[in-house]
């Protein structure tokens, strides 16, 4: 069976939108299913090479449609970097030097 590591950032982002988020269960649970849909299947999402070496980026399917999922596949599937909204600017958030993934 595929799995899905969260990283520190990940976890984080998580709760933030638990705290945040009007549907927060929902969303929740969505991006859950997303992350095991990604593990077990890792090279789908689009490989941005322009922000970090080897990941990936999906956008998951309604209610969690405004997030962006941030990840790296593994052996037996993918660790969750992080978990952004889609309003940031993230492209830039990158290019400044934001790195999710743990150390």
């Amino acid at each position: 069976m595929s799995r899905y590591l969260l990283s520190h950032s990940a976890n984080a982002n998580l709760d933030e939108i638990a705290c945040d988020a009007s549907n927060a269960v929902a969303i929740l649970e969505a991006l859950h299913n997303t992350f095991q849909a990604l593990a077990s299947h890792p090279q789908i999402g689009t490989l941005r090479e322009d922000l970090l070496p080897g990941i990936r980026v999906f956008s998951p399917p309604r209610p969690a449609s405004d997030y962006v999922i941030f990840f790296y596949p593994i052996s037996g599937g993918i660790e969750v970097a992080a978990v952004i909204h889609g309003s940031r600017d993230w492209i830039t958030m990158f290019t400044d030097g934001f790195a999710p993934k743990d150390p």
